[in-house]
């Protein structure tokens, strides 16, 4: 039977996760090839607590709510509440194109209404961690109990028949205060310096010890937001609280050993496919040189201090997680990072693959293999850093129009 994957309506969180997984699928090399997606997002939700890979623009964070708040008040069914939120979703689409047609992360720019993944459906789960959201649950029981909502409205309104206490019902009465009267006409990218107050009120209330609270209260003096490759390679890392930059540290230090085994993974594939890849064992071979030389440190790692760090923090990390890292470790470190050929080292990224796919492993199913690019997982770990520094650098500038 062919697999599938069904839409569950279940929490926010829960449907933030899926549409994770969507995105993973459809990317042209799934990221996590070795099974450490768990940790990676325990680390990314301590830092940037609310973004998300699939998120763009910072203040589609006040769009959507915009958009729904305004729509509560139709006299619509539930069933139709959807379409329409799509049909203004579209028209604000349509807006930010043509107020901002060179503008980067205006979702839908190029699909338009063949869109798969729209902005309620992409920040729906970031609207409830920064508590601009005050409906407890998903976008799909949002949705579905839209005539129930309007229902409690009624007998809630006031003798003077202000019906506006619909809306702080789900969303935060101060963002809909904010919300432009012609919206979404004329609508742009740029975030005004109310809106950035809120998302620091926010941010400070909701996440104080996360990175990106204190990053945009450390800079909001600042003449510009610095800039970085990398979270680790921040130029405010030494004045990090002890809490982040050791959790930065362990991130550093999960990248470097994630991309070893990666290019480990990688070069056992290519000897498989050397006939479609001729060149590249070779290429992966240097590399994992490279890798030695440079990484190795950093696989010198006291996980005890670590586990604490990332267990218990909202993702499954299982013991079968733990055992690889611990096992992959060791045998880097017993092998002074030369794993290429280690008997040990293929054994364990094998081992661990196919545990992970079972019947779609590459190693065996040459028809997966197929798909391989050649590349799989090799990229550095992100930590939704390339995310989150876009959108302090959005509310740095419109802080600093105060």
């Amino acid at each position: 039977m062919p697999s599938s994957l069904t839409w569950l309506d279940h929490d926010a969180a829960a449907s933030e996760k899926s549409m994770r997984l969507l995105h993973f699928f459809r990317a042209s090399e799934a990221r996590d090839e070795l099974g450490i997606g768990g940790i990676r997002d325990s680390i990314s939700d301590q830092l940037f607590p609310g973004t998300s890979t699939i998120q763009t623009r910072l203040r589609y964070f006040f769009f959507v709510p915009w958009v729904l708040a305004e729509l509560e008040g139709r006299k619509v069914s539930g069933a139709k509440l959807g379409d329409m939120a799509r049909q203004t979703e579209a028209t604000l689409q349509d807006q930010l194109v043509q107020q901002e047609p060179d503008a980067s992360g205006i979702i839908g720019k190029n699909a338009g209404t063949l869109l798969k993944r729209w902005p309620s459906s992409v920040y729906w789960a970031g609207l409830g961690s920064w508590g601009l959201r005050q409906f407890d649950g998903s976008l799909q029981h949002y949705l579905g109990q839209h005539e129930t909502r309007k229902a409690i409205a009624a007998r809630s309104r006031s003798d003077d028949g202000d019906d506006a206490a619909a809306g702080p019902a789900t969303w935060d009465a101060s963002l809909l205060k904010l919300r432009p009267e012609e919206f979404p006409l004329g609508a742009g990218l740029g975030l005004t310096s109310e809106e950035a107050q809120l998302l620091l009120d926010k941010w400070h209330a909701l996440h104080p010890r996360s990175l990106l609270t204190w990053l945009a209260r450390r800079t909001q003096r600042e003449a510009a937001m610095p800039e970085a490759e990398h979270v680790w390679a921040h130029p405010l890392l030494s004045e990090f609280p002890n809490h982040l930059r050791e959790l930065v540290e362990h991130g550093r230090r999960l990248d470097a050993a994630a991309r070893g085994a990666a290019y480990l993974y990688n070069l056992q594939l290519a000897e498989l496919e050397k006939a479609r890849k001729p060149d590249l064992a070779d290429e992966y071979r240097d590399t994992l040189a490279t890798w030695a030389r440079t990484d190795l440190p950093l696989l010198q790692w006291d996980l005890g201090s670590f586990w604490p760090s990332v267990m218990g923090k909202g993702h499954a990390i299982t013991t079968g997680t733990q055992f690889f890292l611990r096992d992959w470790l060791a045998i880097a470190r017993a092998e002074n990072g030369q794993v290429a050929d280690s008997a040990a080292a293929r054994r364990l990224i094998m081992a661990r693959e196919r545990s992970i796919k079972k019947s779609r492993s590459r190693f065996d199913n040459e028809a997966a293999r197929k798909h391989w690019g050649g590349s799989a997982g090799t990229g550095h770990l992100d930590f939704r850093w390339r995310v989150a520094s876009g959108y302090l650098g959005e509310w740095h500038a419109a802080w600093r129009q105060a």
